[in-house]
């Protein structure tokens, strides 16, 4: 059982506060909008340091925008949850860049690690996130394919279309903007290859030097899970609560 944190409210200019201050922030009782702002802020100030670590790692089936966008995942969902500032061996709090990278290192390795051991797979094997998705049309998307399978009151809070639209939105927050439009036009029944190509052209007619294909769908896609998963998780605490 995780040792419960005190949530603080912590007071001043964003602008002039050290990571360690802003994850205090994050973490505190301060306004969603604050929140936002100093996450928006630690994300900008530590991004260098990241694209550093994104650079080291080639995996294969990921393009860089995947690979930087599982980045900033452990950023938000691993890396932030988690530090201890009294991790340290000295007076200081310890540095959270310093927890942040080797959270990053550790998630990208997992992910090559899981990336060579599959890559004798099929691609068809591998891709959909739900197994009779891909290029049909004729399903709908639904929070419980999204969600893990879990056991208890998990299928009456389905039932709820209130719950269910409050996590949606709650989703669809912590989402990157290529995510947010992968999750759009999948909640639209576009197959992956359909969903790639309609992105691809929004990238050319705006003149973005990036590109996606089928395998990039499955990563966000596979991303969106990850973050459901959080999201639910965090609800079922805050209801025991």
């Amino acid at each position: 059982m995780t040792k419960s944190r005190k949530r603080v409210r912590i007071y001043g200019p964003l602008e002039e506060f050290e990571y360690e201050a802003l994850v205090e922030v994050i973490r505190g009782n301060s306004r969603a909008k604050r929140q936002n702002e100093a996450y928006n802020l630690l994300e900008n100030r530590i991004k260098p340091k990241i694209g550093f670590i994104v650079r080291q790692f080639y995996i294969p089936g990921f393009s860089s925008d995947d690979i930087l966008q599982e980045a900033l995942f452990a950023l938000r969902f691993k890396a932030i949850p988690d530090y201890d500032s009294s991790r340290g061996r000295g007076p200081d709090p310890y540095p959270f860049d310093k927890f942040a990278m080797l959270c990053i290192r550790r998630h990208l390795s997992t992910i090559l690690k899981g990336a060579f051991q599959n890559k004798k797979k099929t691609l068809n094997t591998s891709l959909s996130l739900d197994q009779d998705r891909g290029n049909t049309t004729t399903d709908g998307l639904f929070l419980s394919e999204i969600l893990p399978k879990t056991e208890g009151t998990v299928i009456d809070d389905i039932g709820d279309q209130e719950f269910q639209h409050e996590l949606f939105k709650k989703l669809f927050r912590e989402l990157s903007s290529l995510e947010q439009r992968v999750f759009k036009l999948y909640a639209l029944r576009y197959s992956y290859e359909e969903i790639s190509a309609i992105i691809n052209k929004y990238y050319r007619k705006h003149k973005v030097r990036k590109r996606t294909n089928v395998k990039s769908i499955d990563n966000a896609l596979s991303r969106i899970k990850q973050k459901a998963r959080l999201i639910y998780q965090r609800q079922e605490k805050m209801d025991e609560g």
